[in-house]
Order: C-alpha cells, then structure tokens, then sequence
C-alpha cells in the first residue's frame, strides 16, 4: 500500500502548514479527520491526522495534557488546530503545545485561510497519485515479466527478472524436497530467517496449491509459493530479498507465479506423454522383451536400454495411491537432474486403497541412498530387488516383490542383498520355516535330554561333522560325543551322515535359534 507520512503532509504546497512540535514526522497517515469533540477517540482507529480548532477545548494545561495523551494512546499521528482571528484561539496555546511535546505528538497549525476540507483532499489526491504509480509500477512488473516468458529459456528468463525486478533479490524453482531445479543466480543465498529451505517447503506441502508462506527476519525476506494449476504442486517458487516487498514487487511475485505455474503445467503435460511411454517400456523390459522396449522409448525421444553396460535394480514401492505416485515422481525427477537413467511403470491396485509401482533404476550407491530417502519421507514402502543385467530384469522384479512383502510400518525399505547376507533361512516364509523346524527336531527335543542333544548337534554341524573338534569345544570324551549322536540318530530314524539331512538340521537349528 502507498505510505503517506506526516512529514510529506506538513510540506503541502499552498496550504501555510507550520510545524508547532514535531514528534514522529515519518509516522504513515492514514486519514486526516477532523473533531471538535473533548474526547474523539471513540471514533478514531489509529494512524489519523486530527483536525480542530478548539471549540470546545480545554483551558487549563492539566486538560491539555488528558487530551493529548488520549490521542497519543489511540495512535494519532498528528494533531493540526486551526488558527485565526475569527477562530476561537488566534494562534497554538502554549498549554497544548507542551502538552503535546510531552506526549510525543506532531502539531501544527493550519491558518484561518485553508479550510480543513482542502488539506484532506490534498491527502487524498497524495494517496490516489501513489496508488497510481503503485499500479504503474505494477503493471510495468508484469509486462516485463509476461515478456520474459515468452523467451526460449522462459522459466529461467523469469526468474533473472523476478530478481532484478526485487532490487537484489534472488528467485529459484525448487523440488518438493528442496532440490533447487533453476535459479536467477549461481549459489544459494544465506536464508534471512534461519530456517532451511528444507523445512520452509514441508511446512507448505501439506497445504498444496492453497498456501503461501513469507518470513521476515533481520537479514531480509523469503517467500514461498505452489507452482502448478491443479492437484500436487510441480514445483515451488522461492524469492529472497533484503528488506521486504512493496506492493508492486508482491505483486511481480503473484505474477510470476502465474507465468511459472502456467510452464510448469506445459512442461507437467509433455512429462506425463513421456511418462506413459516409459511406463509401456518398462512392462516390456520386465517382461523379456528390452528390444521392443527401446523402440517405445523411441517414440519419446529416450535412450534405450540394450546397450545399457551397467547393472540395473528393479524397486516396487508400496503406499496409498497419492503417495506412491509422489514418491514415483520425486524419483524420476531426482534422476533426471542428476543423469541417471529411470523408468517409472504404471501404478497398479493391491488392496483398498493401496498401489504397487515398479522403479527400473542403475546400480549405483548414492542413487540408491537418495531412493531410500525419498521413501522414507514419503511415507511408502519399497522393496529394492538385486542387481542384473537389463536382459534379467524381470528377475529382480520379483526380488523386489519377495523383499517388499518383507517390510513394515517401522522399517519401510528392504533390499535383497540384506535377504541373501541373511543366508537361505532368510528365504523361507517365516511361519513355514517356524513349523518345519519344530517338527524336524521335535523328536530329538522329546527325547530325555532332548536340548543337551540339540546342542551337541549343533556343535556336530557347525565343525562340518568333525566328531574330534565337536568333542574337544564341548569338552568331553569321544567315544560320549560318539554315544550322544547315535541317540540323536535314533531319534531321527535316520544317518548323520546324511548330507541332506545335515543341512536340513542346521537350518532348523537356525530358524529356532532366530
């Protein structure tokens, strides 16, 4: 809004204001009222020049000094009495000239030969001249701004100008996750109010395309704004700039927003056409075919696949349908911006409300990282299959099946190298493996002393039937540790030496032990 101060009205041409006490001259005026009234402030809000010319005035100076104060409580930034040999009070009283003093107020006087009406539409053909530069200033904003985005590079184009435009400003385009996509300037500014860009944009997320967010601190301003026309923002707006915004800068911002939304849209419609492509390869890939899912992709103008050198992990992520595909989203563009190569597959129904979608990702460790963190924030569950060739693929796929039915609430990703470390119990369904162990060693169990067997058993095993090294770590005698078999033997119906049956007992064993 235009700021009008006292000090720009006591320097009226024409009107013979004369300063009387000057208190704050660079207050802003929002009216000029006038009242003859011992007490006006019932009427008043705050920020008024008062008019009189004390018809009804006090005469003594305690009087002054109530009146003067009360005015000074309710916000009044000026007091202007009217002076004049025809007017009650030929010029200022010294009472309220010290009143006003100590009250901390401007006061002047206005000469018997200026109607109070001409001061007040003097102020305001003062506030309607600012309003018009404001919306001049305004408007020039926007063309200058509408003109940068019909440019080539136009989001970039905008934000150099939006910068430019905010007087040392700096303006970027920034992920859900804060990942900064385009900038006016190299670097990142040091944010005035000290939080990070991390934390400004997850307090707007949830909001979506509805909310806005501005900080003041004492090293300048930051806001930040959705991009995007419907549903989830694409992107967000961030300004910085070293003192806050006047009214046709905030309106620049509104407009940029606009411009920005209005690409990001463009740009969110090409996104989905190669979206839909990708997701058509990947079923391809997936299923064997990579040839013919090269030449969709080619369709899109992506690279393929065949030539690919690098080994590849298939991930499914798990979650309700708008978070699954948010995290999709976060995933693709992370690797779009840092070169790696993705594709993204269709989401696909699992249960009341919830999606499976496929990942074909590179084997590459800070991917992976980043994969992982992204799910995490994102609330889904993630299986991450192991690596392979393109060609093998779909086998990864149902690695990444077997993993992702692994995972829980409390630990959201899995991956199957962590499966395969955990050796071949970590294969097996873990109510099965439960109940294949226990019959398995029931007989042994029941038997008396059924656990001193059990753990010569598993000393037997784990020195590969060695019978001298299991006798010598239990310390007993051979021809005991001998006797100790045979009666697991019996138990079993069955021979020890056995390599099957050893290696079905020692996996028993280690399902129990788990």
């Amino acid at each position: 809004m235009p700021v009008i101060t006292v000090d720009q009205v006591l320097r009226l041409e024409g009107l013979g204001l004369r300063a009387v006490v000057e208190g704050d001259t660079s207050a802003p005026v929002s009216w000029v009222a006038t009242s003859e009234l011992a007490d006006p402030t019932p009427y008043l809000n705050g920020g008024e020049i008062v008019l009189f010319t004390g018809l009804n005035s006090p005469v003594d100076r305690p009087s002054w000094d109530r009146y003067a104060r009360r005015l000074a409580a309710k916000g009044v930034v000026a007091l202007g009495m009217g002076v004049g040999s025809s007017l009650s009070h030929p010029r200022v009283p010294e009472h309220l000239a010290e009143a006003a003093r100590d009250a901390g107020l401007t006061l002047f006087s206005v000469p018997e030969e200026t109607p109070f009406l001409e001061l007040i539409q003097a102020v305001a053909e003062m506030r309607a001249a600012q309003e018009r530069t404001a919306l001049e200033a305004m408007l020039s904003m926007q063309r200058t701004l509408t003109l940068a985005a019909t440019g080539a590079d136009g989001s970039t184009r905008i934000l150099r100008s939006l910068a430019a435009l905010t007087e040392g400003g700096w303006a970027a385009t920034c992920t859900a996750d804060a990942e900064i996509t385009e900038r006016s300037a190299p670097g990142v500014p040091e944010l005035p109010t000290g939080r990070t860009l991390e934390e400004l944009v997850d307090r707007l997320r949830p909001a979506r395309l509805r909310g806005s967010l501005s900080e003041t601190g004492p090293a300048g301003s930051i806001v930040v704004h959705p991009l995007g026309v419907q549903g989830i923002p694409l992107t967000y707006l961030v300004v910085v700039t070293p003192r806050p915004l006047e009214r046709a800068q905030a309106g620049a911002v509104t407009t940029a927003v606009a411009l920005l939304s209005l690409h990001a849209e463009r740009a969110g419609e090409r996104a989905l056409f190669r979206r839909r492509v990708r997701a058509g390869a990947l079923a391809l890939v997936l299923g064997g075919d990579v040839r013919s899912g090269d030449a969709l992709l080619a369709v899109g103008e992506d690279a393929g696949w065949t030539a690919m050198s690098r080994r590849v992990r298939v991930v499914r992520l798990r979650g309700d349908a708008e978070r699954t595909r948010e995290a999709a989203r976060r995933i693709e563009g992370y690797t779009d911006r840092y070169g790696h190569r993705v594709l993204v597959g269709a989401a696909e129904g699992t249960g009341p409300g919830e999606v499976d979608v496929a990942v074909l990702v590179e084997d590459e460790p800070e991917l992976l990282g980043a994969l992982r963190g992204i799910v995490e924030r994102s609330g889904v569950r993630a299986g991450i299959g192991g690596a392979t060739t393109v060609e093998a693929a779909g086998t990864s796929e149902r690695e990444a099946l077997d993993v992702l039915g692994r995972t829980t609430a409390r630990h959201r990703v899995g991956t199957w190298d962590d499966v395969v470390a955990g050796g071949f119990t970590g294969l097996l369904p873990p109510d099965a493996a439960q109940a294949y162990a226990r019959d398995l060693l029931e007989p042994v169990r029941s038997r008396e002393a059924g656990e001193q067997l059990l753990s010569v058993l598993r000393t037997f095993l784990a020195h590969n039937g060695n019978r001298r090294q299991a006798a010598a770590e239990l310390g007993v005698h051979r021809n005991t540790m001998l006797q100790r078999l045979h009666a697991v033997e019996q138990a079993l119906g069955r021979s020890l030496d056995d390599p099957q049956l050893r290696a079905d007992l020692w996996i028993a064993l280690r399902v129990c032990a788990d």
